[in-house]
């Protein structure tokens, strides 16, 4: 079972805070505004919205990015 998946890449490019953050916190990952964050920091929205540039995300592009994150969380410790 992945640790970010989809679901968690999305909700931090929609977070309506603009310094949504996303960590790990007792193995499980929360979208949080950066001044709250209480955790290992996994990425951040301003440099995940830098790495997707202008195009379109689909499915497949969150799926890629999920895989990406979901491999930096394991790495920290997940």
């Amino acid at each position: 079972m992945s640790v970010v998946g989809r679901d968690e890449v999305r909700a931090l490019l929609e977070s309506p805070s603009p310094d949504a953050t996303l960590v790990l916190v007792g193995g499980r990952c929360e979208v949080v505004p950066e001044s709250r964050a209480e955790g290992v920091v996994i990425v951040g929205r301003r440099d995940l919205e830098s790495l997707l540039g202008d195009g379109p995300v689909d499915d497949r592009r969150l799926g890629e990015l999920a895989d990406r994150l979901d491999t930096i969380a394991r790495d920290l410790g997940a």
